[in-house]
Order: structure tokens, then sequence, then C-alpha cells
């Protein structure tokens, strides 16, 4: 399952040349992740009311391009590994005021853990529903940078 969601870049989110800031990313890779699973039926607040919290214990991401102030973003977020303990989100950030330009890359590895930060499996209803929902990792992208 792919998930997209559109953002305007604010003014606060951009560098003194106008650009944003690059940690802004992981931001929008959250907005995109926390979207995907309300839209799985599994909103943060589901999974907490269980005990389980999801921390990220991994992040990267790959700059490709750039966005500026008020830009419209597409956050396309897919799910591409679940294992007992841990969900793997990989996302393409484009800019939609740009073409739909591929801007940035990436992906996050979250965790389940408990109030005191000890790793726990996830709930079972949740790796169930989440394996349904798996896509392949993307093909890497061959589009110009023109």
């Amino acid at each position: 399952m792919n998930h997209a969601v559109t953002v305007k870049v604010r003014y606060g989110e951009t560098d003194k040349m106008g650009i944003v800031y690059h940690p802004n990313y992981l931001a929008y890779f959250e907005l995109g992740r926390t979207e995907f699973m309300r839209a799985s039926g599994f909103p943060y607040r589901e999974i907490e009311a269980e005990g389980v919290y999801l921390v990220v214990v991994e992040a990267a991401c790959i700059y490709k391009g750039r966005a500026r102030y008020d830009d419209e973003l597409r956050v396309v977020t897919r799910l591409t590994d679940v294992r007992h303990t841990t969900l793997r989100f990989d996302y393409d950030i484009e800019n939609v005021t740009d073409g739909g330009r591929l801007i940035t890359q990436g992906h996050t590895v979250l965790a389940g853990v408990t109030d005191k930060m000890k790793v726990v499996r996830l709930p079972d209803r949740l790796t169930s529903t989440a394996r349904g929902c798996i896509m392949a990792a993307p093909v890497p992208d061959v589009r110009s940078k023109s």
C-alpha cells in the first residue's frame, strides 16, 4: 500500500536562503508515516493504548533536490518490512510545484517499546494487518535530474 499526503512548505521550515532546512524532511517523513498508520486503521493512540510505543531507531535521508517556501510537497509512504518488534517505512518526497520532481528519499525503522523503553513485540493485530500493507522497496529513481 502506498499512501500520499501533501504539505505546503511553511516559512519557518526554511533557512536563510529560503530552502527547506534539511532536518525538516524527517518531520515530513513523520507526517507521512502518521497518516499511513491512520489510513491503515492503526492510529498511534490505539497502539499506545495497548502499552506499546513506536520509536524511531534508524533514519536515513537522501537529498536529490530542493524545495522552497510555499512549494507543495507530496510525501509518499510505503511500509516495506514488518518484524516481531520493528516496522520499516520508505519515503519519497516530490515537489509538486516543480512538476513532481523527486527531491528526497529515505526510510525509518521503528521499534515497539514499553513506557520504560524496553523492546517488546508489536501487537499481533498490528503485525498481521501491516504484513498485508507491505510494498517492495522502491526501484531506484532513474528520472532525469534536469
